[in-house]
């Protein structure tokens, strides 16, 4: 039997939103000027850099964003800046730190990204994504090297983006083209022939390449040299994966840069001038974005472009070569003009229309929901210590993103509970849900922890007390006790 109501309401929901595929960033006029930021608030002092004091337009910024930093409101005050100033943005994706290494990327952090990034004022058409960062590296990916895993990670990637938007232009990771192989990374050819051995598709499913850059040995080589180590590394990207595909990548050159432990100023001021006409002049550069525009401390401060607030010679070398670029734009939402209603002069106020009790329907609708899904659903009995719930389960990186959004409210017996393959360090969030829950963190089937998800702070992340396999989303003020075990119940 169908209910119309539900049937016009599903109409409603989820009418399909048409998408529009990325354009060719080498078709335009092109400011390939960039630089990386560390932090998004530095974007208006880069900005004088590569547009050039606003002589010139739509340079480059490569910015990491960490696995905990999904900060709605900076995030979209760094687009709106970037629109304002012209600036086109690159977006690095990162996990967190952990310990001496950045923790293993995940799925299920692809999906919180993908649906975090999609919602934000992007300025440009076209929205870069890098998938991590320089992968044959075991500090950079939870202390291992695996280009096995990481072939599966960018494929993934590609779907989950693409499917909230086709205007995401993915990028693999930047490799390390200087590291060697040993226990604690792999040299770059080898790393990507197993990424291709594992994923024969990878490389046509990418949208460009990402190359880091640097001028080894020691940061200090000159532009004119040439080989997979040095300045144009990306050539020898490119023509080792021609093995792999036949599509003409465009290049993101998003780390490079000399060292100022080895060179002065002045001679690094004339490397950049070199490079960027003999070597970064190649038809298929899109973007060069030299690390660092600032930092004060070991390491990156070598490679600093600011000293103490006042450029270098090199910032105001590479400012000069900054040039206008035409990107397409994402147009901003244009507001529906308010209708005016002449509305007849009374002699006496009408009565009062009644008065709509959102809160009665959306109780009725809750009912409605749960009449006709709870069989379908809500299909796993089990006891949380003196307590019997009838949960659905959430076992797919999909299901765990929408979560319980999809529902207005539970029945007292009613829960999700998120499954994991492993045990880990699981942020939740309260993103589009409209009522508090308790969630309950499950460590080999016992409660470790409760924490309360406040609707009221959609965008506050949530962190587990230690790392879980299971997470259990129940109605707030459910009773559940730390130590209560888990059981399984036997549906008949």
């Amino acid at each position: 039997m169908r209910c119309p109501f539900l049937l016009i309401l599903c109409l409603f929901l989820f009418i399909p939103q048409t998408a529009l595929a990325f354009y060719d960033p080498l078709s335009v006029p092109n400011n390939r000027l960039g630089i990386h930021v560390l932090h998004p608030d530095e974007i208006e002092t880069a900005a004088k850099l590569v547009n050039n004091d606003q002589k010139s337009s739509w340079g480059y910024i490569t910015v990491p964003i960490q696995a905990g930093d999904r900060n709605r409101p900076k995030w979209i005050r760094f687009m709106e800046q970037a629109r304002n100033q012209k600036i086109i943005p690159i977006i690095r994706i990162a996990t967190f730190a952990n310990g001496p290494n950045w923790a293993e990327p995940n799925n299920y952090d692809l999906t919180d990204f993908a649906n975090f990034l999609n919602d934000l004022p992007w300025p440009t058409k076209n929205r870069y994504v890098v998938i991590f960062n320089e992968v044959n590296r075991a500090d950079e990916y939870g202390g291992f090297i695996n280009p096995e895993n990481y072939a599966d990670i960018l494929t993934n990637a590609v779907t989950v983006f693409k499917t909230r938007s086709e205007n995401f232009f993915i990028l693999p990771a930047g490799l390390d083209n200087a590291a060697a192989n040993s226990n604690n990374s792999l040299n770059w050819s080898t790393y990507l022939n197993r990424m291709h051995a594992h994923q024969p598709e990878i490389f046509n499913l990418i949208d460009g390449w990402t190359s880091h850059a640097y001028p080894n040995p020691g940061f200090s080589a000159s532009p004119l040299l040439s080989g997979s180590n040095k300045i144009n590394s990306f050539l020898s990207d490119l023509a080792y994966i021609k093995k792999f595909t036949n599509k003409n990548l465009p290049v993101f050159i998003t780390e490079t840069g000399w060292s100022n432990q080895n060179l002065v100023e002045d001679r690094i001021a004339n490397y950049y001038e070199l490079a960027f006409s003999r070597v970064w002049n190649h038809p298929n550069i899109v973007a060069v974005t030299p690390f660092l525009l600032q930092a004060s401390t070991p390491p990156f401060n070598q490679f600093s472009l600011l000293k103490d607030n006042h450029p270098t010679a090199a910032f105001l070398t590479l400012q000069s070569l900054a040039i206008k670029g035409e990107p397409e734009l994402e147009p901003l939402p244009t507001p529906t003009p308010a209708k005016i209603i002449s509305v007849p002069t009374l002699q006496s106020d009408p009565p009062s229309p009644p008065q709509l009790n959102f809160d009665a329907f959306k109780k009725i609708y809750s009912l409605i929901i749960n009449f006709f899904t709870t069989n379908s659903h809500f299909t796993q009995e089990i006891s949380v210590g003196s307590k019997t719930f009838q949960v659905e389960l959430a076992q797919t990186d999909e299901s765990r993103s929408i979560g319980l959004s999809k529902y207005l409210s539970l029945l007292p017996n009613q829960g999700m509970l998120f499954i994991f393959e492993e045990s880990g360090n699981y942020p939740f969030w309260m993103k589009n849900m409209v009522f508090d829950i308790d969630i309950v963190w499950i460590s080999d089937n016992q409660v470790i922890g409760i924490s309360q998800g406040n609707h009221q702070e959609p965008e506050t992340l949530i962190n587990p007390p230690a790392a879980v396999n299971m997470v259990l989303e129940v109605n707030s003020g459910s009773g559940i006790k730390i130590g209560d075990k888990i059981i399984f119940n036997d549906q008949t």
